[in-house]
């Protein structure tokens, strides 16, 4: 008798089950893991734009209106890993003594990171993920050191 060599379809069809499976859990950590990454370098620039503005306060004794080049602005460029993913940052001034700054980045409405809230910091150094509007930490907010938070 000849000895024949291959596989046959049951093998293969085991093959392509158990690949499938592996695929359904590795894919969704796998997106989780990217969707930090990119989340920190949000995260970064939000604090690189906070250092900006309390070094602009110390020079000029109010906060800046935004980002660009100009009179009361701080010249900060929008890295391209950040513009890809986010809207522009927005800085709203808080009125009162003593002033105040809030800075928002928002996520591109549809791409990765919409799931995942606006980061939000403000003069008091409070970081958050704003997933109700309102611009105040609570709710159903996430603190950015809660790796465990995912914003409903």
């Amino acid at each position: 008798m000849r000895r024949v060599f291959g596989f046959t379809l049951v093998e293969l069809m085991v093959t392509v089950a158990v690949v499938g499976i592996l695929a359904a859990i590795a894919y969704p950590s796998y997106q989780d893991f990217i969707r930090r990454g990119i989340r920190s370098q949000g995260q970064q620039f939000v604090m690189d734009i906070a250092q900006r503005q309390e070094q602009y306060f110390l020079d000029q004794r109010q906060y800046a209106t935004g980002l660009g080049v100009g009179a009361g602005l701080i010249n900060m460029p929008v890295p391209v890993e950040v513009s890809d993913k986010y809207q522009a940052a927005v800085i709203t001034l808080v009125a009162g003594p003593p002033p105040g700054f809030l800075i928002t980045l928002t996520p591109i409405v549809g791409g990765m990171m919409a799931v995942d809230g606006a980061l939000v910091i403000n003069n008091l150094q409070q970081r958050w993920r704003e997933t109700d509007g309102n611009n105040i930490l609570g709710g159903n907010d996430c603190r950015w050191e809660d790796t465990r938070c995912t914003p409903s």
